[in-house]
C-alpha cells in the first residue's frame, strides 16, 4: 500500500524545551511531503530526522501563536542556504498572518524559489489543496483567535477493469483509459454497454487524518472528522487542570478523548502538552480511560495509517 505517513517533529506546547518541541509535523502522503504547522527550531528536528524534504512544496499553519510558526523564517531561509531550492513553495496561512510573514520573508531571506503565500479563512471548511490522489481542507477550531486544523484525504481509486469483457465486447485498447475514468461503450448497433459492467470497484480504503492544533472542547468538528484513520487532537492538561484549559481556549485530554470517542475515529493521538507535567503518563492515562486506542506522541515518531 502507497505511503500514508505522520512524523511527529515537534508536540510540545508555548516554549521548546529540551523535552519537547512546539509543534510540527511532517504528513506523507504517497511520497508528496506537507508540513504542518512550524514552531522554533522545527528545521533542526527536520535535519535530524533524516527525511529528505526537497518533495516538500506546501506548508501549512494553522494559527497566529508562535509556537506553531516562529520556525517558519529561518526553516525557508535554509531552504534556499542549504538546499539551494528552486521549486515554488506554497505557504497557506490564516488571512492573519499574511501582512507579517510577507515583511518578515521580504526583509529577512533572500530566497532562490518562489514563495506563494495563500491567506485563507479559518471560520470555515475551506478546500486548500487538491491532486488525482489526495485533498487538504480546514477544520474549523475554537480558540480565540482565527484556528483551524487540517483534514488529509485520499480519494477513492479509479474502478478496475474487467478485461474479459472489455475483450468481449470489442473495445480497442486505446479506448480503456476512458472506461477506466467511467465512460461506457457504444456498440456499432447503437447498444450503449454501461461502465458498471466493464468494471468493478476497486477495494482500496481512502485513508484519511485529522490534525487539530490548538482548541477549546469543540464537538462542533465531529461530523468533520467522522470516521478518520487517524486524530491528532491537543490535549494540554489534565482535567484536574480544566480551568486553565477554558481560559487559555485548550483542551483536556479528557475532552480530546471524548471527541475522539464521538466522532468514532480508529485512533488518537494526542500532544502540545503543557510545560506544568513533568511526563505525559497522567495525560495518557486519562484519555485511554475514555478512548482506549491513544498514544502520546513523542517527536521522532513515525504513525503510519
Amino acid at each position: 500500500m502507497e505511503k500514508f505517513e505522520i512524523n511527529i517533529l515537534g508536540c510540545g506546547s508555548a516554549v521548546p524545551t529540551m523535552r519537547h518541541g512546539t509543534s510540527a509535523q511532517l504528513v506523507n502522503i504517497h511520497e508528496k511531503l506537507f508540513l504542518v504547522d512550524c514552531g522554533e527550531g522545527t528545521q533542526t528536528q527536520i535535519w535530524k530526522s533524516g527525511i529528505r524534504v526537497t518533495n516538500m512544496n506546501h506548508i501549512f499553519i494553522s494559527h497566529a501563536h508562535g509556537d506553531h510558526f516562529f520556525g517558519l523564517v529561518p526553516f525557508v531561509s535554509s531552504l534556499t542556504l542549504m538546499l539551494s531550492r528552486t521549486d515554488d513553495l506554497h505557504l497557506w496561512v490564516p488571512f492573519d498572518l499574511e501582512e507579517p510573514l510577507r515583511h518578515d520573508f521580504q526583509h529577512y531571506c533572500q530566497l532562490s524559489f518562489k514563495l506563494i503565500i495563500h491567506p485563507f479563512d479559518t471560520s470555515r471548511k475551506t478546500l486548500l489543496y487538491e491532486d488525482k490522489e489526495m485533498k487538504v481542507e480546514t477544520i474549523p477550531l475554537s480558540h480565540g483567535i482565527p484556528c483551524c486544523g487540517f483534514l488529509f484525504c485520499e480519494k477513492p481509486k479509479l474502478p478496475v477493469l474487467l478485461p474479459d469483457k472489455c475483450r468481449a465486447y470489442g473495445i480497442p485498447q486505446r479506448e480503456l483509459g476512458k472506461i477506466k475514468n467511467g465512460a461506457g461503450w457504444m456498440m456499432e448497433d447503437g447498444t450503449v454497454i454501461p461502465n458498471s459492467e466493464l468494471t468493478t470497484p476497486s477495494d482500496f480504503m481512502p485513508r484519511r487524518y485529522a490534525y487539530c492544533s490548538d482548541t477549546a472542547y469543540n464537538p462542533q468538528m465531529i461530523p468533520q472528522i467522522e470516521g478518520v484513520n487517524l486524530l491528532y487532537h491537543e490535549a494540554t492538561f489534565i482535567s484536574a487542570d480544566e480551568m486553565l484549559a477554558v481560559k487559555y481556549a485548550h483542551s483536556t485530554a479528557a475532552q480530546a478523548a471524548t471527541i475522539a470517542r464521538d466522532a468514532n475515529v480508529e485512533k488518537l493521538a494526542i500532544g502540545h502538552y503543557s510545560l506544568r507535567y513533568n511526563d505525559e503518563k497522567p495525560l495518557l492515562a486519562e484519555a485511554k480511560t475514555i478512548f482506549p486506542n491513544t498514544e502520546a506522541c513523542q517527536e521522532g515518531m513515525t504513525i503510519s495509517l
